[in-house]
């Protein structure tokens, strides 16, 4: 049994008994890792009632070899990010954020992803208090472009063509656009939606803070079709539904 501290961010936790928690961490030195905090919900709890879906801090835990679940031993916390839930829209987009690292993050450390991560949860924490158009969605396409998914929104899928400052369809399961010849039928993104979309895929905020009506749908299906595998991620509903 060895004792590792590591910088460390609280996906989701899950209650094992009347006094413990079951946390699912993303770790910067270890990757995706769950340990078992003791006495966690206990009203005098040596945790101080910190271990909650987005913190980040300075997680010590006991592992063996051999083990999946380890021993939290003392959490120190670093960022307090526990005010997203005062946005339903700042809330949805970091569960999603949360989600998808704890379902597809590699069973090893990946530094890129883990800052991806933290600065997605920081910059949605940034915007609490700060009005209807939180936006946000840029967060999640840059964590889907970290996890080695990018849509194709420069050129056409089929023919290769080009795609300007025109209507396109996105063909999610292609993974990217369809040019007006290879799309003569179905709903097409206008240039301004175009437009929005290839910001907040860049890792950019939407003009005005708005992203427009159907922005978080086509990356819930988008991330339905090629992340997700089959998984039934349980975040993407409400995501899709975001304006």
């Amino acid at each position: 049994m060895s004792l590792v501290t590591t910088r460390a961010v609280v996906l989701q936790t899950y209650r094992y008994s009347e006094t413990s928690k079951i946390l699912r961490l993303m770790t910067r030195e270890l990757g995706p890792c769950s340990t078992l905090a003791r006495g966690a919900l206990r009203p005098k709890s040596r945790f101080g009632g910190l271990l909650e879906p987005f913190v980040e801090g300075e997680a010590t835990f006991f592992t063996k070899e051999g083990r999946d679940l380890h021993t939290m031993s003392s959490f120190e916390l670093v960022r307090d990010r526990r005010g997203l839930d005062q946005s339903i829209e700042l809330f949805t987009i970091a569960s999603v954020l949360c989600e998808l690292v704890m379902r597809l993050a590699p069973e090893h450390p990946d530094t890129e992803l883990y800052v991806t991560l933290t600065r997605g949860l920081d910059g949605l924490h940034g915007r609490v208090g700060g009005g209807e158009a939180a936006g946000g969605l840029e967060y999640v396409w840059g964590l889907v472009d970290a996890l080695g998914f990018r849509p194709e929104l420069e050129r056409c899928v089929a023919c290769r063509r080009r795609i300007g400052d025109e209507s396109a369809r996105f063909d999610f399961p292609a993974g990217g656009l369809r040019c007006p010849s290879c799309a003569p039928v179905g709903p097409r993104l206008s240039p301004d939606e175009l437009e929005t979309l290839r910001r907040l895929a860049a890792g950019s905020p939407a003009s005005g803070g708005g992203a427009g009506p159907n922005q978080g749908l086509w990356l819930a299906e988008f991330i339905r079709h090629h992340l997700a595998e089959g998984a039934r991620l349980r975040s993407l509903p409400f995501l899709s539904r975001l304006a």
